[in-house]
């Protein structure tokens, strides 16, 4: 079950990517365009690096996750210590590089938005 997820998000995410810079493309769109673009790209990979091999978070007072938007790593407070329960090699490595496609694709996403709607404005004009 935790592949598909992982293979959904991956596919979702590099369409998302793929049809942004497709329709940049296909627009002959300025420099000022690409130049956020790629901007929020950069930012987005160093997010999405540092959300899937740094960041852990508390999702109740007996549970962490390791890793975002896709957990890689469990740890459960029993006996007043943190017991860890990782997830096996094949999986975890395929969830932290879809975590960066992820994070860097949502990092793109106002690009899309705002070409879409400086399409409809040349349109209607």
């Amino acid at each position: 079950m935790g592949f598909l997820i992982i293979i959904a998000l991956l596919a979702l995410s590099s369409a998302m990517l793929f049809v942004t810079f497709r329709r940049l493309r296909r627009r002959h769109a300025s420099r000022a365009w690409w130049l956020v673009f790629c901007g929020l790209a950069i930012v987005g990979v160093a997010l999405g690096y540092w959300l899937a091999f740094h960041f852990e978070y508390q999702v109740s007072s007996h549970m962490r996750f390791f890793s975002f938007p896709i957990p890689v790593d469990f740890f459960h407070f029993e006996d007043g210590q943190w017991v860890d329960f990782p997830t096996p090699l094949a999986f975890g490595y395929p969830a932290m590089f879809t975590n960066i496609v992820a994070v860097t694709a949502f990092a793109v996403l106002p690009v899309f938005v705002a070409s879409l709607f400086s399409h409809r404005q040349e349109i209607t004009v």
